[in-house]
């Protein structure tokens, strides 16, 4: 796991804000470089505002040279920083423009978005920039309740599905963990996946059969995970809720753990039903309690 440039995007908000400090943790522990990156949208207020229909560029540019160099202001000088200003019709695609265009090994930003609504048919900026982004994502959430907002990672937990993006997520979890001195996790949910027609017909069984399964998860997980060259590494297997969505175990396994950052893989589903489910890597990053980062497996 090589960082040797780390995108931070801002759209100056508190949110943003808050990334911040886990971009400089992360660049100090790779010895990496750090762009600031504000992607300009012009028009993009409120359609009442005057300011919607006279959009003064001037103005607009002293106002972000003015809000950039508040946050350079708040970086040690011995840390290499550059600043980048670029337009695009919404933020997410000027970001993922950006990292068509520029190297960067890691991109640290931000999640706040739309009303419940807004998310569920458009999805947030942060939730676009995750799903297309070919680099690890560091999302940073922290305006939710009890949400651990830590960048000195001292506990990080890797879900894992058996999956190769999950085998690559282990490897970079075990790579912060070096690099942080942190203890690693790594975490399997066993997912209850029972259709409604026949739940009450099966679940009795079910339950029954679950602690054999869970003891074959577990061999299976570390056999998995040896084979990989992953060894010694702290392994749980965790029996998930009858919905069968394994991102509630994981987000569960995080809070009652305290931890600090999940790494998690980034692949699920395609077509209408990530439309309209989400993947289990979107889910998570939607309600963890701490920062994810997600990867991305490229293929050889």
């Amino acid at each position: 796991m090589e960082i040797r440039n780390i995108l931070l995007p801002t759209d100056f908000s508190e949110s943003a804000g808050r990334a911040l400090p886990h971009a400089l943790a992360l660049a100090a522990r790779f010895d990496a470089q750090i762009t600031v990156l504000h992607v300009q949208v012009p028009y993009a207020n409120d359609p009442k505002d005057p300011h919607y229909f006279f959009f003064n560029e001037d103005q607009y540019a002293e106002y972000v040279e003015d809000q950039v160099q508040q946050i350079l202001d708040r970086i040690e000088p011995n840390r290499q920083v550059s600043t980048a200003v670029s337009s695009a019709v919404n933020p997410a695609l000027g970001i993922l423009h950006y990292l068509e265009r520029n190297p960067v090994d890691a991109l640290v930003m931000g999640s706040h978005g739309h009303s419940a609504l807004g998310r569920f048919f458009l999805g947030s900026v942060t939730e676009k920039v995750v799903r297309h982004a070919r680099c690890p994502v560091l999302t940073v959430a922290c305006q939710r309740e009890n949400c651990r907002n830590n960048p000195s990672f001292r506990k990080i937990l890797a879900a894992f599905d058996f999956s190769e993006h999950s085998i690559e997520a282990v490897r970079h979890a075990r790579e912060l963990a070096r690099r942080y001195e942190a203890d690693l996790q790594v975490l399997y949910v066993l997912t209850q996946q029972i259709q409604p027609r026949v739940q009450k017909l099966l679940k009795n069984g079910f339950d029954e059969q679950l602690p054999e399964l869970a003891a074959l998860a577990r061999e299976a997980l570390s056999e998995t995970l040896k084979e990989q060259g992953l060894r010694d590494l702290n392994t749980h297997v965790e029996v998930g809720e009858s919905n069968g969505r394994a991102s509630e175990g994981i987000v569960n396994f995080a809070r009652k753990t305290l931890v600090d950052l999940i790494v998690i893989g980034r692949h699920g589903l395609t077509g209408i039903e990530k439309v309209l489910l989400g993947s289990t890597t979107e889910r998570v990053v939607r309600t963890a309690p701490c920062p994810v980062l997600t990867i991305h497996k490229t293929r050889a």
